[in-house]
């Protein structure tokens, strides 16, 4: 139940949560413990002691519970674990975080959050005296509950519940939500205010959201109207933010949905500017729902192998490869049996490309009787980035994957892989598209599981929904990527469409590099996406780059591979030359620069070290890996070559 209350404005400068905090010191040479807690959503490392973590758990629990009690209708859980490190001080959270304190000036934070493939992780220091020292941390996870229930919600709001609900007091039985946001308003009341058209059309690429003035004006002018929409009486009377979203899923144009819902839009900015400078503001206090008494949650110590590992794992979501190494080969050390140290490495051989050491270490943590889920799905990973895979191996690879969904249900990535890995096969298409749905509506907010599908789509010859989905993709891209592959995917429906001959159908294979079945039954041939790495890819958010600084990343050349028979090769040591694949009844040719630099591997060879010379190639099945390119006279330009 969402109670409305009201409180007065000081007129005050701008809250600095990192600035107002104090550390509480503690005694020098005692002995490092950490405790694990586990309460029925969270699991708390920490090494503050028993009842601080106790404590952070529960707080969490709480701040969860605002979504299930104000958002009823909405999905909550994770599908993931998340992990919080609640450490005594700021020396503490600089040896988890060392990127923070290593450029002179950058802001030493309170807190993080972390997405991840796998999980979750949050860090934060449990000697912060302030309101709400995490803010930023409840921002983020804001955001991980919005993607759990939206594929495309509007930036501005997006970003204005993340910051309504981030800026919360959480108390004993409630949480105050809808605080208010001093140093938005001081923004808002030093700042001339973003046309409300140009806030409704900003995306991810815009000036107002990725210039640092801009962008502060851009969150606090959000923040205001998501404020007044969540908690103004009149507003809440009206119901006017369920009527945009409806105005705005109707048309699919937030200015038309706005117009509809707020009238004219300049009257609307002048009674938005007038409510950002009034004396008093409603907030609101959100009943916490039953999660259990913090002194039931179940705790442990942990072993310093086990510490390590979860160290490891953490600097692995924070790209922090070497510290990551170091933490985990001293887990190995402690505890060569730790099936949570031989998963981290795994993960760490998946991030460096090592797809081989990867499979090893997976599969030792499985052997090691492993209660992870993320280990099986890893493991299938690691087997189909490595090559072509037989049907014996897709075999394998489908029953680590089931095994994955089987142990949590929940968790996307493995019904969005096994999804790629049945499309191979025609006769298990209808099953590939049946799990790519299933992906998408448990991570909407995730565009890989919709580009997935698009590809799963179109193997199915369901070409019609494939443009459908990749429209809305387009218009959903949050970065460079996901717009390049909705591109890429609508030119190949534009080549399907165009084309006199056989069909040639695209699936995606979303972290790998598996093999086609072929089909006697249909005229295809299968084009394989080979999408990048999401364990080899930044896993903090544009949002996280806001505490870090991070840059941006450019987006990644997609690259596809396709099968069939090598009909003829030019040999050209010192030049670049041509191969042409022979497939069905027509041929691709194909451009490469350097012979000497293409990657040439032979699944059918004893010797992994020895392959086949060019002058061998012509009459051999093979699949090339390639880059497409556009207005050639080939179809792209050659990475691999692998033999089978």
């Amino acid at each position: 139940m969402l109670v409305i209350m009201s409180n007065g404005l000081l007129r005050a400068g701008v809250l600095l949560l990192l600035g107002l905090s104090s550390v509480i010191p503690l005694g020098a040479g005692t002995k490092e413990t950490w405790i694990e807690v586990q309460s029925p959503n969270f699991t708390v490392i920490s090494n503050a002691g028993e009842k601080e973590a106790r404590k952070i758990a529960d707080q969490f629990e709480q701040f969860r519970g605002v979504f299930q009690n104000s958002l009823p209708l909405s999905r909550v859980d994770l599908g993931k674990p998340l992990v919080i490190f609640a450490v005594k001080n700021e020396d503490n959270l600089k040896v988890l975080l060392p990127g923070f304190w290593e450029v002179k000036g950058h802001t030493h934070p309170a807190g993080i959050y972390v997405p991840g493939e796998a999980r979750h992780t949050v860090a934060v220091r449990i000697d912060i005296q302030a309101e709400n020292p995490y803010e930023v941390v409840y921002h983020e996870y804001t955001h991980a509950i919005l993607d759990l229930n939206f594929r495309d919600l509007p930036l501005w709001l997006n970003e204005g519940l993340a910051e309504f609900f981030g800026n919360s007091t959480i108390e004993d039985k409630t949480v105050e939500v809808g605080k208010i946001a001093k140093y938005h308003l001081q923004t808002l009341q030093e700042n001339r205010l973003i046309p409300v058209q140009t806030l409704l059309e900003a995306d991810h690429n815009s000036p107002y959201y990725n210039e640092q003035n801009r962008a502060n004006v851009f969150y606090a002018e959000s923040w205001a109207i998501t404020h007044y929409l969540m908690l103004d009486p009149e507003a809440r009377k009206q119901n006017l933010l369920q009527k945009f979203l409806a105005a705005w899923e109707a048309s699919g144009n937030q200015v038309e949905a706005a117009q509809k819902t707020f009238g004219d839009l300049k009257k609307f900015a002048q009674a938005m500017e007038a409510y950002a400078r009034q004396n008093s503001f409603y907030y609101g206090k959100v009943s916490s729902p039953a999660h259990g008494d913090p002194k039931s949650y179940a705790s442990r110590v942990l072993s310093p192998a086990e510490v390590s590992a979860e160290r490891g794992i953490f600097y692995l979501n924070m790209q922090r490869p070497e510290e990551a190494g170091n933490a985990l080969q001293e887990a190995v050390h402690a505890d060569p049996n730790l099936p949570l140290a031989h998963e981290g490495l795994g993960m760490l051989a998946l991030s460096q490309q090592h797809m081989h050491a990867a499979e090893t270490e997976f599969a030792r943590a499985i052997e090691l009787k492993s209660t992870d889920y993320f280990a099986y799905y890893f493991y299938a990973q690691a087997q189909m980035r490595q090559g072509i895979p037989s049907e014996e191996e897709q075999d394998k690879v489908a029953a680590s994957l089931e095994k994955a969904i089987a142990m949590n249900p929940q968790f996307a990535p493995a019904y969005s892989m096994l999804s790629s890995l049945y499309s191979i096969d025609p006769d298990k298409r209808g099953k590939a598209v049946e799990l790519g749905f299933k992906a998408v509506k448990l991570e909407p907010g995730n565009l890989s599981h919709a580009i997935n599908l698009c590809h799963v789509l179109l193997a199915a010859g369901r070409t019609n929904d494939a443009k459908i989905l990749a429209k809305r993709i387009q218009d959903a891209a949050k970065t460079p990527a996901e717009r390049m592959n909705a591109e890429q995917i609508l030119y190949t429906i534009e080549q399907i469409d165009a084309s006199s001959h056989d069909a040639i159908v695209f699936s995606q294979r979303k972290n790998t590099d598996g093999t086609e079945k072929e089909s006697t039954a249909a005229k295809t041939t299968t084009i394989v996406v080979i999408a990048p790495s999401d364990t080899a890819k930044a896993t903090g958010s544009e949002t996280n780059e806001r505490v870090s600084g991070g840059a941006t990343t450019q987006p990644e050349r997609q690259e596809y591979a396709v099968a069939g028979t090598i009909a003829s090769v030019e040999c050209n040591t010192s030049s670049g030359g041509r191969v042409t694949l022979s497939i069905s009844k027509m041929s691709m040719k194909f451009h490469y620069a350097d012979l000497s630099a293409l990657q040439v591997l032979d699944s059918k060879s004893t010797d992994p070290d020895k392959t086949p010379a060019c002058a061998e190639w012509k009459g051999r099945r093979a699949r090339l890996y390639f880059y497409p390119v556009k207005n050639k006279d080939y179809v792209g330009e050659l990475a691999t070559i692998q033999f089978f």
